[in-house]
């Protein structure tokens, strides 16, 4: 296939089979392909695999497909055995298709060649076409990068489908494009297209029960064309002023709007043109309104909730997304939780009403319950709704409830992602939560379990990070958890009394604090060295971690320590216990407060002068602003 072909088919191979010959990764592909196609997929491989499943390998002589060099007629006539063989007498075989170019000893590329030509000679013999990688001008066909859209769910695919290909000059690129343009469409021109296609069945009918109805003792005519009427050209008019009708509605209709139409509003369309076919005399055409002009009425708007992270306080972390949503004069109502910082609070217009949970202790479920119940009421009166929650909505935030409870009601629910406090708390502070000769992995978990019960945590690693979320109330009994002898409340090694831990309060905000310890000394520390007592909403890390990036041990490898103290005398508990002494110095704790120094010129970048309004405490907005908008 030259660069310049033209393609211009499109097959529906149902039932037929797809001869795969080859290895590697592209079969796998190849031979999925054809089964989306409701094709039979069969496979050859170059060298015989007994474990092949009986289904899609079709087993050959190795000797017979790569004959001595002189011998193509040999080849050529080895693979027209296999072919005919597959085609069998119902000739099920549709295509053939080479995946890499026969790449098996002797590693000739003139030799592969031409078994390529021979094995391409065979095929054109039997009209079948054939696609071979990377050999353009052996190609007969080419596999085009392809998507198909969805008409209302993942198991209802709609009738619409792109292909992108470039002849086999950049099968990575054609996908690239693929997604590009699939990316552009609107998310419901899938549906668009069955709705055009349910309108043009009910143009064709309608026209012929029409005639029909009216003239029942007349003679019904028929065309070429398959149109009915007591007058074959009056039947034939009508019914392609009708279907031009849908040709123009196809043509400048918003894709939107296409989406939303329903068999009420179609007959209705259908209805207005034979109204306006029905002129009496040839004259009044002039008069006639023009099929462009047809009123193109936007769709009932349809109320939505994002599902909104907030990120972990500070306003210059949020997304782009999240900002642009709260700020947007389009925002009918924000749903608050309640520990979302008034610095992302006060970027919020006047006019836009919000409420802000009602979760203190207690009444969590209450909360939530009466939270969903009001997004949901909004949202089927037509409103946008933004769910606004801490962090990400995801982590630990409950928003699955939300978005199931949307899905259940039938209301559509974007999902805007946050910065995870989890992730970016911590490194308000220089800790990473994975660091190279400190941490190879983290895990994540919540101190606090459903209803208020203890958890399972888990248990030590030295290369592990700990995060633990919503634990630091009930500190006592999480140390104890992590190192008791008897495991439990844990499920894993006991953590070293040693270990590191930094407790995060409020991170990203202007008071946000560390307090970082060892776990043995860490609940004492809190007790006698915090006044102010905790700073919700507060988060605990734990492990080598912690300690990997601060001043008084820089680039800390602890995760070296084992390999060298095997070739020592030094035992890595001394190690250990050297390192946490220059860590925490004679006091055993480390206090750090505020945000880092360059953060102070993202405040007023942050928080427009229009936005600012009213009288402010330091805990939030004016009172005003708390009541319930619809009371």
């Amino acid at each position: 296939m030259t660069s310049t072909a033209s393609l211009l088919l499109a097959h529906r191979p149902e039932q037929r089979t797809l001869l795969v010959i080859g290895e590697g990764k592209l079969v796998h592909a190849r031979m999925c392909a054809a089964r989306e196609a409701g094709m039979i997929a069969k496979h050859v491989w170059h060298t015989p695999l007994a474990e092949a499943p009986p289904d899609q390998f079709y087993s050959v002589s190795h000797a017979s497909l790569f004959p001595p060099p002189g011998e193509g007629d040999a080849c050529k006539d080895a693979w027209g055995r296999i072919l005919d063989e597959i085609d069998g007498e119902d000739k099920c075989l549709f295509a053939v298709c080479v995946t890499d170019t026969l790449t098996t000893v002797p590693n000739d590329v003139d030799a592969r060649r031409l078994r390529c030509q021979m094995l391409a000679q065979a095929c054109r013999a039997r009209r079948l076409p054939i696609n071979v990688t990377d050999i353009p001008d052996l190609c007969d066909f080419s596999f085009p990068a392809t998507h198909r859209f969805i008409a209302q769910d993942a198991d209802h695919p709609s009738s619409l489908q792109i292909a992108v290909t470039t002849n086999g000059r950049g099968c990575r690129l054609a996908g690239r494009i693929r997604r590009h343009v699939v990316s552009s469409l609107p998310a419901s021109v899938g549906l668009a297209v069955e709705r055009i296609g349910d309108m043009r069945e009910m143009a064709k009918t309608r026209a012929c029960r029409s005639v029909a109805g009216e003239h029942e003792d007349e003679p019904i005519l028929t065309d070429t064309l398959g149109y009915v009427g007591t007058d074959g050209h009056d039947a034939c008019s009508a019914q392609r002023q009708r279907m031009r009708s849908v040709a123009q509605i196809s043509e400048y209709w918003p894709l939107e709007c296409l989406a939303t139409l329903d068999a009420t509003q179609m007959r209705a369309l259908l209805e207005d043109e034979e109204a306006r076919s029905d002129a009496p005399h040839p004259d009044e055409r002039a008069t006639k309104r023009s099929r462009h002009d047809i009123d193109v009425k936007p769709p009932t708007k349809k109320g939505r909730v994002y599902l909104l992270g907030s990120g972990p306080g500070h306003p210059a972390l949020l997304t782009v997304a999240a900002k642009e949503i709260l700020m947007s004069p389009d925002t009918d109502l924000i749903l608050s939780d309640k520990l979302v910082p008034t610095a992302v609070l006060a970027l919020l217009p006047p006019s836009t009403p919000f409420v802000i949970a009602k979760k203190f202790p207690g009444n969590a479920e209450g909360a939530q319950s009466e939270l969903i119940t009001q997004a949901l009421d909004a949202a089927r009166e037509g409103k946008t709704v933004v769910r606004l929650k801490q962090g990400d909505p995801f982590v630990y935030g409950r928003g699955g409830e939300e978005l199931v409870a949307c899905q259940n009601a039938g209301i559509e629910c974007t999902v805007i992602p946050g910065i995870s406090s989890a992730l970016a708390g911590p490194l308000m502070f220089n800790i990473p939560v994975t660091q190279r000769g400190a941490a190879e992995s983290m895990i994540m978990c919540t101190g606090v379990g459903r209803g208020g019960k203890r958890v399972m945590l888990p248990g030590y690693e030295r290369s592990r990070t700990l995060l633990l979320l919503m634990g630091v109330a009930r500190l006592p009994a999480v140390i104890e958890a992590l190192v008791s002898e008897s495991g439990e409340g844990r499920y894993g090694a006991a953590y070293p009394p040693y270990t590191p831990i930094a407790i995060i309060e409020r991170a990203s905000s202007n008071d946000q604090r560390m307090i970082a310890s060892t776990l043995d000394r860490i609940a004492h520390v809190m007790e006698m060295h915090v006044s102010d007592g905790q700073r919700p909403p507060a988060m605990m890390v734990v492990g080598w971690a912690v300690l990997s990036l601060s001043m008084e041990t820089p680039g800390a490898r602890v995760l070296d320590d084992e390999a060298e103290c095997c070739a020592s005398t030094a035992s890595l508990a001394e190690r250990d216990a050297t390192r946490i002494a220059q860590w925490l110095g004679p006091r055993g704790h480390v206090i750090r407060e505020g945000l880092p120094s360059g953060y102070d010129r993202f405040i007023q970048a942050s928080v427009p002068d229009n936005a600012l309004h009213g009288p402010r405490s330091e805990t939030g907005w004016a009172p005003p602003r708390y009541q319930d908008p619809r009371s």
